[in-house]
């Protein structure tokens, strides 16, 4: 779940010129683009595009704040010209890529000479959940981290946080460098984002998925009890590649 908060560490000490033209590679709702917009005061073209519409905010409202959300498969190469846009911004979406060497080497043709890339993604093996059963919340991250949703992922890694410098850094085609934010949460609530991670766990219960329905309830309860008694954490490391293309 994408919030100001985040963006703001994403972008911190990235500074991008008012006439730039934005790409939003899986953009889902268009949050992300609206609040570039928003920051930076982009007069220039703002773009994004998804394997699906079904998160697409109002199109119409998108659309007046000089929005365009185009349907688009990113594990194929992107109908864009060379050297069109100053700016790419990439979340979570670099796992679901089937050839991502090859994608990079897309993003880098459609980039302008000195174009930035903020390419970002949780690793999600390493979320961390505070609870009573260890051995119930390691096994349902690494479930999830590592099951791949086949109705819109072409690929799933677990471990794609932490590689998304390699992937970057071994093309020689930007100069970059990788952080991590943490994002630290304690509240078990509706509009946090570890709530939303285990309740989505209940789309893969078995035979389909990797948990029981006990399992599941299991999982709900030892969060809900570690809430109640004040101990519950959730930190989600994400790994942010801020690159210049060469």
């Amino acid at each position: 779940m994408l919030d100001a908060k985040l963006l703001e560490a994403f972008f911190d000490n990235i500074d991008i010129a008012p006439n730039s033209s934005v790409l939003d590679v899986g953009c889902q709702s268009a949050y992300a683009l609206t609040w570039i917009k928003e920051k930076y005061d982009i007069k220039g073209e703002l773009i994004g595009i998804d394997k699906r519409s079904n998160d697409f905010e109002d199109e119409e409202t998108l659309r007046e704040l000089g929005v365009s959300l185009l349907l688009m498969n990113a594990s194929e190469t992107m109908n864009f010209p060379n050297d069109s846009f100053d700016l790419i911004f990439h979340c979570n979406t670099l796992e679901c890529i089937t050839d991502i060497d090859a994608h990079i080497l897309d993003l880098h043709r459609v980039l302008r000479k000195d174009g930035i890339i903020v390419c970002v993604h949780r690793d999600w093996e390493s979320i961390v959940f505070n609870g009573k059963n260890k051995d119930l919340i390691n096994k349902a991250i690494y479930g999830y981290a590592n099951f791949l949703q086949a109705s819109w992922m072409d690929a799933c890694d677990g471990w794609i946080g932490r590689r998304v410098w390699g992937y970057f850094n071994k093309t020689g085609l930007f100069s970059g460098s990788i952080s991590i934010h943490n994002s630290i949460e304690t509240e078990f609530t509706e509009s946090a984002g570890g709530w939303h991670y285990i309740h989505d766990m209940h789309h893969f219960i078995e035979p389909k998925g990797f948990l029981t329905e006990e399992e599941y309830e299991e999982l709900i309860d030892d969060m809900e009890e570690t809430y109640t008694k004040g101990e519950y954490l959730c930190v989600s490391p994400y790994y942010v590649f801020a690159g210049r293309k060469k």
